[in-house]
């Protein structure tokens, strides 16, 4: 599909300046100036996000570090994945491990089982108990559906609870009534194949919209020409239904999804002899979740909403086989208080049931738990100063019959200086509660070979007494608007970890039954500290109406304390699983009415822990409107390597892959 590498470098080295920064020079159609309009710095400015405080305010005016990827964003990028689109954001870790599995993460900490970092999704918590984390091939939504992905970096503790540490990411979907009519969208290439079809109309006096999406990925690469065999099928189908009334609005909304890949598990069954070093059984999974909410808004501005949601997963892995149950319950009441105090409150109650049948030398004892969790938030927004000061003080109080009791304060100001000008600063406290796998999890590592021949056979085990790791945080504010058409945002961090997880070992032991091995044995232990700090800084550019540049760089450092008492032989060398340094331009231009031409560059850095090198990625796409109803998309992804390593599959037992170059065609009818 593509030509020799070398001839091909050269043709891009040509086309990307161009790409990227040549200004246009012919007219362009009305049609698309406005669309480009609806994402001036003006409009970016002023989009209102809930995902911070709870409640609805201007991202200018949020008191800490916020980033906004709207629909717009999302189309003109090309990509069709959640972790792919996150990307996007200043200091988030994106990294594909295979062709399905990610590790994706905030200021460090990365890895398939990170557990910092918090997903919504319009307002649900998409958490696991096993890990605390996310399992994010399970979660293929419909990405034209999508209003924005408010990402804000740094602790959420004091709104969302724990393991909200790093970072929550909340991604909020269109009202029923903003995807009227029928859309169809078909994409092919390299990577894989996607097809969509949605429709849209009234239901009685509510609006309402059902959609189904099929999903394939292709086998990533061993290397360049050796491909690994770890495609994906994933099959999803949901809905949305909004009513509003005077003073009510309700939303019920749901998803069913079903998935089969290969994840490229390494064998850990010791007893086999001559075994296949991974295992070729495929994984199977399917879930689903029903959510609804009820929003009563007073006349003097005061409101009162009340969510619930139940989410079901059961997924048969090579490793085990998971199941979740779950339900939950918020409810959150928001009201000022004179001229000068904004009040938010509220409370929520979660059921989790969940366990893990292992298989592959993965034992979770018990199998099976429960666990529930309540929580209460307080958060007074104080204004100062005619209004130019504004000072928040809040604090989310827990108590988790897993874990015990908890407290997460955060106390945040916001200067304005001018109009256009505004300064922030934050501290904050933030908790990572112990997981099933901290406290129960035996897992039997695949069998080596020491430099005298002896197998070596190591078992990592949890640990019962697991300490709730603790975090405390302080961030640094700027945001300018520079006219009409310039903004940059910048932010500074510094953090400190304290009862981090290690892993400590004991003394190898030579054993003689059946055949002489060495045993090892791993348990963890919360003796390792770490301090934290960073720099991301976020800008746009409209230089002409019909041209717009996004920029970001971001950078971060973590230096690990272990305690005296810890033989973790990893722990000194600790470095966050993430890249000291990020950064990526994109641009989109508007050739005309109908042809767009988008492109980014972006790059990230190695990864010492794992020996993995950096790399920069380039990917272009060309989009051309028939009319309002159709239009083709030329993608092109990861076009300067052939292939590239993105992370690690040593900290989850998986065959690490490389990410190819790839193209595709998307065809997207709207009627």
């Amino acid at each position: 599909m593509f030509t020799s590498a070398p001839a091909f470098r050269t043709v891009l080295s040509a086309i990307l300046p161009v790409a990227i920064l040549a200004i246009p020079a012919r007219s362009f159609g009305d049609e698309q100036v406005k669309d480009l309009r609806q994402a001036s710095i003006e409009e970016l400015m002023n989009i209102e996000i809930t995902s911070a405080s709870r409640k609805e305010q201007r991202s200018a005016d949020v008191a800490a570090a916020v980033f906004v990827i709207t629909q717009e964003d999302i189309r003109r990028s090309g990509l069709t994945t959640i972790p792919d689109v996150l990307r996007l954001a200043p200091g988030v870790d994106v990294a594909q491990i295979n062709a399905n599995k990610w590790a994706v993460s905030v200021r460090g900490f990365n890895g398939l089982y990170a557990n910092k970092l918090l997903l919504l999704i319009d307002g649900r918590s998409v958490y696991n108990r096993l890990f605390s984390g996310v399992l994010w091939d399970a979660e293929d939504l419909l990405l034209d559906d999508i209003d924005r992905i408010e990402v804000i970096r740094g602790p959420g503790a004091a709104m969302w609870g724990a393991n909200a540490a790093n970072g929550v990411i909340n991604i909020v979907t269109k009202a029923a009534a903003d995807t009227q009519g029928g859309l169809v969208r078909i994409e092919a290439g390299r990577a894989g194949a996607q097809g969509a079809v949605r429709y849209g109309g009234t239901l009685g006096s509510a609006k309402a919209r059902v959609f189904v999406q099929w999903d394939r990925q292709n086998q990533s690469l061993f290397a360049p020409g050796i491909g690994a065999g770890d495609d994906a099928d994933t099959l999803t189908t949901g809905f949305r239904s909004d009513w509003s009334g005077t003073s009510d609005t309700v939303m019920l909304e749901g998803g069913l999804t079903a998935g089969r890949t290969h994840a490229l598990w390494l064998n850990g069954n010791r007893a086999t002899a001559g075994q296949e070093p991974i295992v070729p059984t495929a994984s199977t999974s399917w879930g689903g979740h029903v959510l609804d909410r009820w929003t009563h808004t007073r006349p003097n501005g005061a409101s009162l909403q009340i969510q619930s949601f139940f989410d079901i997963a059961d997924r048969w892995e090579p490793i085990g086989d998971y199941h979740r149950r779950a339900v939950d319950i918020d409810t959150q009441y928001h009201t000022a208080v004179g001229e000068r105090q904004d009040l938010v409150a509220g409370a929520d109650f979660r059921f989790i049931n969940e366990g893990l049948n292992g298989k592959q030398g993965h034992l979770l004892t018990p199998a099976d738990d429960s666990s529930s969790l309540l929580t209460g938030f307080l958060q007074d927004e104080i204004s100062l100063l005619a209004h130019r000061l504004v000072v928040t003080i809040g604090s989310q109080m827990q108590w988790d019959s897993f874990a015990g009791a908890g407290v997460q304060p955060t106390a945040r100001a916001m200067w304005t200086l001018h109009p256009h000008q505004r300064l922030w600063a934050a501290v904050s406290r933030a908790l990572r509660t112990p997981a099933l796998s901290d406290r129960f999890i035996r897992v039997e590592m695949p069998a080596t070979v020491n430099a005298d021949g002896l197998p070596v056979l190591v078992t990592l085990l949890g640990n019962p007494a697991a300490k709730t790791e603790n975090f405390h945080d302080a961030e640094v504010g700027y945001r300018v608007e520079i006219g009409s058409k310039a903004a940059v945002d910048v932010t500074g961090f510094v953090g400190r970890y304290a009862d981090l997880q290690s892993q400590e070992p004991s003394p190898p032991v030579v054993a003689f039954n059946p055949t002489p091995q060495v045993l090892v044995t791993a348990q963890f232990g919360n003796l390792l500290a770490a301090n934290t700090r960073g720099l991301e800084v976020a800008g746009h550019w409209t230089p002409l109406p019909a041209w717009r540049l996004d920029g970001s760089c971001s950078t971060f450092d973590l230096t690990p304390h272990p305690s005296s008492a810890s033989l973790d032989p990893d722990a000194p060398h600790e470095d966050g699983s993430a890249p000291r340094t990020q950064w990526q331009l994109r641009s989109t231009v508007s050739a005309s009415s109908r042809a767009t031409l988008s492109a980014g560059l972006l790059h990230a850095g190695s990864l010492r822990q794992f020996e993995i090198p950096a790399y920069t990625r380039v990917d272009i796409n060309a989009e051309w409107r028939f009319s309002r109803q159709l239009s083709l998309m030329a993608i092109g992804q990861n076009l300067f390597d052939a292939a590239h390593p993105e992370f690690s599959g040593m900290t989850s037992l998986l065959v690490a892959t490389q990410v190819p170059r790839s193209g595709s065609l998307r065809l997207t009818w709207t009627f």
